[in-house]
């Protein structure tokens, strides 16, 4: 009984932890810059520059996310979700002669801004970082730990630090199928362009990804 008791309180504990994070998470859902109604952000979660966030329809952030985007913006598209340990920072500090790490004459706290993009239907795995400037493409799936610090190719399958492609999840006739029953004409990638990124991130490399995934 005393086993019982102890487990039936723990599970109150949390049940309350939740209602609280609920809670905080609803007032707060009118500082993002944008989220849609259906989108998802689980806690905890840490996110700095919560007005520059934008999440769209069915986006879905898992817990223990850390999110920094104090002056570039952070955009999740459609249908995209992280797992948890997702980090994601717009900013870095530049390495210049004659300058010290932070500050330069005359300023404080000097970045250099670039807005993270992740379109439709990626499937970020967990604990994985997108670093300043990076676009990941329509449909990539980024494994678990990588560090992305170049843009991912749509339907590319990347891995490590830095992340590399190592595959794709369609060949480029079965993409073009895919996007049929997803997207609209206008809004549908070519058959050029899935080709040409299959040949450049794939084929051309295969020697390359062996190599790298046989470490």
């Amino acid at each position: 009984m005393p086993g019982l008791r102890k487990k039936f309180s723990y599970n109150l504990f949390l049940s309350a932890i939740n209602a609280l994070y609920r809670n905080y998470f609803e007032t707060r859902r009118s500082k993002f810059g944008y989220i849609h109604r259906t989108a998802r952000v689980r806690f905890p979660i840490l996110i700095k520059g919560i007005e520059n966030v934008y999440l769209h329809e069915h986006a879905h952030i898992m817990g223990r996310a850390l999110i920094i985007a104090t002056k570039a913006k952070f955009v999740m598209m459609k249908s995209s979700a992280a797992s948890e340990g997702l980090t994601v920072i717009t900013g870095n500090h530049p390495l210049v002669k004659g300058e010290f790490f932070l500050h330069r004459a005359g300023e404080e706290d000097v970045q250099l801004a670039r807005d993270v993009i992740v379109e439709e239907d990626v499937g970020l795995y967990s604990n994985v970082t997108l670093l300043a400037g990076v676009r990941i493409g329509r449909g990539a799936v980024i494994g678990s730990g990588s560090v992305c610090r170049n843009s991912i190719p749509p339907y590319a399958i990347v891995a490590g630090n830095p992340a590399k492609v190592i595959g794709f999840r369609f060949s480029p006739q079965l993409a073009v199928e895919h996007e049929k029953e997803l997207y609209p004409e206008d809004e549908r990638l070519s058959l050029e362009l899935l080709q040409e990124n299959y040949r450049k991130y794939f084929t051309s490399r295969i020697k390359e990804i062996k190599t790298f995934m046989s470490i």
